[in-house]
């Protein structure tokens, strides 16, 4: 258990120089929850394209503002309920965007090393 933990804080050998953790090529539905311009809640719908135990790159369907705090809203495979991160939006180019996850719990931390290292 305290290997698969570590894995988050400790990067793999094997990475591209400009990144911390790998990315785990992903395709899977999500979802982003922010504030818009008047301060009504907002949710745009997309695919999870890559996921690391730091961040994730997505498609989506609407506009988000880089450097905008939202919460990744994802639900998470064989049925293991929902995953919700607050993240910051990075880069948004096109449909493709980029998250940095800000504070994740230790629990958090374990589904995410477990999606991306499975």
């Amino acid at each position: 258990m305290a290997t698969v933990l570590n894995a988050c804080f400790m990067p793999p050998a094997t990475i591209h120089r400009s990144r911390i953790y790998s990315r785990r090529p992903l395709d899977m539905r999500a979802r982003l929850l922010m504030r818009g311009e008047r301060g009504k809640e907002e949710v745009v719908h997309g695919w999870m394209r890559d996921l690391s135990c730091s961040g994730a790159g997505m498609m989506l369907a609407g506009n988000v503002t880089p450097g905008a705090e939202v919460v990744l809203s994802m639900r998470l495979p064989n049925r293991l309920g929902h995953l919700n991160l607050r993240a910051v939006v990075r880069r948004h180019q096109g449909l493709r965007t980029g998250l940095e996850f800000l504070t994740t719990t230790p629990e958090q931390r374990l589904m995410l090393t477990e999606l991306c290292y499975a």
